[in-house]
């Protein structure tokens, strides 16, 4: 079994794949046995099967998955059911990691809490990485946010990118495939039921591609936002009223102004 599983979905990538497979296989400072790479290409795979096929050549730690159905829920969904890592991290296609990425985040890691590595932003290299992200800056004030309650640690459960969970966390947790935006908050906010903290990692940065196209940048239709938002507050509230002595009240009721600030900032999108 290994101790950490890196699940990698992936949708027709372009050149920045390559980026991100090369953080994750040369620089490392664990040992390649410890831990397993997943990538899931899903939708239509064209040549791309055979050109992350060539880039992951020689890696044994890099696993290949393909699936007909397009969807980034539904490619990580994929990802940990074949997941054997005790603890489980996702990583955007586009995004680069630190080289004591995994270390770092595994040191705070165990079955009861989210460990959570400092993101920062960039361009074109790391080296002028920048803080555009939404939650680069609350990382200025991250003491604040220390042995808090889950309520005020809210920005840091509403994105999956960054994170490391055992998966006795996740359970049968699963990403809702039934939405294009607003799914990492959902899943997120549902596996706290399992855990009580969150640990910061004194190590490892996560870097996000600021890249148009991008899940967070596209373009969504007025009545898919609408959609999105009124499903969203559903099970928000039913995750809740199903266990109510497990989560944090705070916290679910702070996620429905959390659906509609999101779904005014979509729009500017449009």
């Amino acid at each position: 079994m290994k101790k950490i599983s890196v699940i990698i979905p992936s949708y027709r990538p372009g050149k920045y794949i390559e980026d991100c497979i090369t953080s994750l296989s040369k620089q490392q400072n664990i040992s390649k046995s410890e831990y397993e790479v997943i990538i899931v290409l899903n939708g239509s795979t064209e040549d791309h099967f055979n050109y992350i096929t060539n880039l992951i050549e020689k890696k044994n730690q890099f696993k290949l998955i393909t699936v007909d159905s397009a969807g980034v829920s539904n490619a990580r969904n994929i990802g940990i059911e074949n997941s054997t890592g005790e603890y489980i991290t996702f990583i955007d296609d586009d995004d680069i990691v630190s080289d004591d990425y995994l270390f770092g985040l595994l040191s705070v890691s165990d079955k009861e809490s989210i460990s959570v590595a400092r993101v920062h932003s960039f361009q074109s290299t790391v080296s002028n990485c920048t803080d555009n992200f939404f939650i680069c800056k609350k990382f200025l004030s991250i003491d604040s946010y220390k042995n808090t309650s889950f309520a005020r640690q809210r920005s840091f459960i509403s994105y999956v990118a960054g994170k490391m969970i055992h998966k006795d966390a996740i359970g049968t947790h699963r990403f809702n495939t039934n939405f294009t935006n607003g799914e990492d908050s959902l899943f997120m906010t549902s596996i706290t039921e399992n855990v009580r903290r969150i640990r910061f990692a004194p190590l490892g940065i996560y870097f996000v591609r600021e890249r148009d196209g991008s899940a967070s940048r596209k373009h969504i239709p007025l009545r898919r936002i609408i959609k999105d938002s009124a499903g969203l507050i559903f099970e928000y509230i039913k995750t809740y009223i199903g266990s109510p002595k497990k989560y944090s009240f705070g916290l679910f009721f702070m996620r429905i102004p959390g659906v509609l600030k999101n779904s005014y900032s979509l729009l500017k999108y449009k």
